[in-house]
C-alpha cells in the first residue's frame, strides 16, 4: 500500500510540474515576438544603408490582432538616421521578415547595441509586448 501511496504521489507532482510547465509556455508565448535569425549575424561591420534581416516567429493573441516592430538602439535611444519595417495587422502564429538599418548621418558610424522588440494594439494605444535584446551592429561608411 505504501509503494502505492508513494506511486500516486509521484505521479500526481510530475503532473503538476507539467501542466504548470505547459501553462507557462502558453502565457510566454501570449501575444509575443521571438528573433530567431539574424542575417547577418551579430556582430557585424555594415554600410550605411545595409539591412539587417531579422527572421521572426510571432504568438498574436489579442482579438483585434496586434503590429510589432523591430527597432535599432544605440545607448538606451533609437539610433541616429534609423530604419526600420513597418507593420501590419497579424493574428494567431507565424513567421514574419522584419529589417533594420541604418542611414547616413552626423556621424561617422552608428553601434547598434539593442534591438527593441514591441509589439502593440492594432491603434498603438496599449503595448501588449516589449523586449530588449543585445546586438553589436556598427554602420559606416
Amino acid at each position: 500500500m505504501k509503494s502505492r501511496t508513494i506511486s500516486i504521489l509521484t505521479f500526481s507532482i510530475l503532473a503538476v510540474f507539467i501542466l504548470t510547465g505547459c501553462k507557462k509556455d502558453d502565457e510566454r508565448r501570449k501575444n509575443s515576438i521571438f528573433l530567431i535569425e539574424f542575417d547577418p549575424e551579430s556582430p557585424a561591420n555594415l554600410n550605411f544603408g545595409d539591412n539587417v534581416v531579422i527572421t521572426t516567429d510571432y504568438y498574436i493573441t489579442h482579438p483585434d490582432g496586434a503590429r510589432f516592430w523591430v527597432q535599432p538602439f544605440t545607448d538606451g535611444n533609437i539610433s541616429p538616421g534609423y530604419v526600420y519595417s513597418s507593420s501590419g495587422i497579424f493574428e494567431g502564429t507565424g513567421i514574419r521578415e522584419v529589417g533594420i538599418s541604418v542611414n547616413e548621418g552626423d556621424t561617422a558610424e552608428v553601434v547598434v547595441d539593442q534591438l527593441r522588440v514591441v509589439c502593440s494594439t492594432p491603434d498603438q494605444d496599449e503595448t501588449l509586448y516589449e523586449e530588449f535584446i543585445d546586438v553589436n551592429y556598427t554602420f559606416g561608411n
